[in-house]
């Protein structure tokens, strides 16, 4: 067998075993349903009045409010308090409106009852304040029609499937398109922080388990140490992975049905690049904590000898909420080259246009090197401790020992 058939022998027989543990099952589906309970008890109890206020500039605008009003409380049974509420404020001109959206006095604009300026179009579902009033304004006139020329289908049908209001946002296409990068990069810092901590965990408990029953002196006797490592942290990885990323869909399926959250319009380089250093980050993390495994002999000692990577996270993940403020700093530079910090800064950076095309390859490429050298070093010191039983084993150790 090849040295990748072996690897991947093993990786599948850490799925196939994984896969048939209750821990495992239990744990992702507790994980799911603990998703799905923050997303979906808020909107199912958050009951109360939707309060919003709406500046009005010009004629004609007090009457798209009302019917929108009218229109959000139509549900409602006698005597329970209105789903909706919408407070108005008068401005002398479009600007003096605009003023107040910018400050927050305001959640929406009308001027004229030909256009609605908002903040913003993030997400999925837009403004659900700018709906309400595209539906009022197609409401009042579809009534117009009715009062002034009959009831002439082709007016109401083109007024239902038109947009009655010109939607004007304040925030530049850039500059939001900025902002959504940010979120999105933040976000999937933290997805890289958990799956350090908690997969990273997994492969370093699975070395430590296999190596106190005595499980590993079966396969050393049929594969290299180095392709047990590999096996290892493909297997075990795969299905951490796996794991989290059901439990997102499930959370961006939950949050599409619910409209508890407005979700940002995802470019595809950020999706892209966060990706790219996730993969780069858990692949640097997991062979140090498969290394780490092999040097305790015993359950109690794993999570003490795990310290070095687990304070290595939390450094990393730090540096990176300082990058945000500022992103050309030393320490945000020395982050984005230092290799075990590197996938945490430098998606942060790349976010916030802070990096070059050529310091982001420069990173790239220096990461890689160090996944290469880690993986040697990991497997040297692997190979020197997995049949080291008893007494905890030390790195300098492990790594004389081994054979060379």
């Amino acid at each position: 067998m090849t040295g990748l058939g072996a690897l991947w022998q093993i990786a599948l027989r850490e799925i196939r075993e994984r896969l048939r543990s209750r821990a495992y099952l239990i744990t992702t589906a507790l994980t799911i349903l603990i998703v799905l309970g923050l997303v979906v008890l808020p909107t199912v109890f958050a009951g109360g009045t939707e309060m919003s206020t709406v500046g009005l500039v010009g004629s004609g605008n007090q009457t798209i409010v009302d019917t929108a009003v009218a229109l959000g409380n139509a549900n409602d049974n006698p005597g329970d308090p209105p789903s909706v509420e919408i407070d108005t404020a008068t401005y002398d001109s479009r600007d003096a409106g605009v003023a107040a959206l910018e400050a927050g006095d305001i959640d929406a604009l009308l001027v004229d009852a030909t256009e609605v300026v908002v903040p913003s179009t993030g997400g999925f579902n837009g403004s659900s304040l700018a709906d309400r009033l595209q539906r009022a304004a197609s409401a009042v006139q579809i009534q117009t029609v009715v009062q002034e020329q009959g009831q002439q289908a082709a007016d109401i049908v083109k007024l239902l499937t038109t947009n009655a209001l010109e939607v004007t946002t304040l925030t530049q296409g850039s500059e939001e398109s900025g902002q959504t990068r940010t979120i999105i990069a933040y976000f999937g810092l933290i997805l890289l922080y958990m799956a350090v901590l908690l997969y990273g965990t997994w492969i370093l408990t699975g070395v430590t388990e296999e190596k106190s029953n005595r499980v590993v002196e079966v396969l050393v006797s049929s594969v290299r140490p180095w392709q047990i490592l590999g096996g290892k942290v493909l297997g075990i990885g795969t299905l951490g992975l796996t794991q989290l990323l059901v439990t997102l869909v499930a959370a961006v399926v939950a949050i599409r049905v619910t409209g508890a959250v407005d979700l940002p319009n995802i470019e595809v380089t950020s999706v892209l690049n966060l990706l790219l250093w996730f993969v780069i980050g858990f692949l640097m993390f997991a062979v140090l904590f498969g290394a780490a495994g092999s040097l305790v002999s015993r359950m109690e000692d794993a999570q003490t000898i795990a310290m070095p990577m687990t304070f290595t996270a939390v450094a990393g993940f730090f540096i990176s909420i300082t990058t945000l403020d500022n992103p050309s700093g030393p320490l945000a530079i020395f982050g984005t080259y230092f290799p075990l910090t590197a996938p945490f800064v430098v998606p942060v950076r790349a976010a916030l246009q802070a990096l070059s095309p050529l310091e982001y390859v420069l990173a790239v490429v220096i990461a890689l090197s160090a996944i290469a050298i880690l993986t040697r070093v990991a497997g040297r010191i692997y190979q020197g401790a997995l049949l080291r039983f008893g007494s905890r084993v030390g790195w300098r150790e492990a790594w004389r020992s081994s054979q060379r």
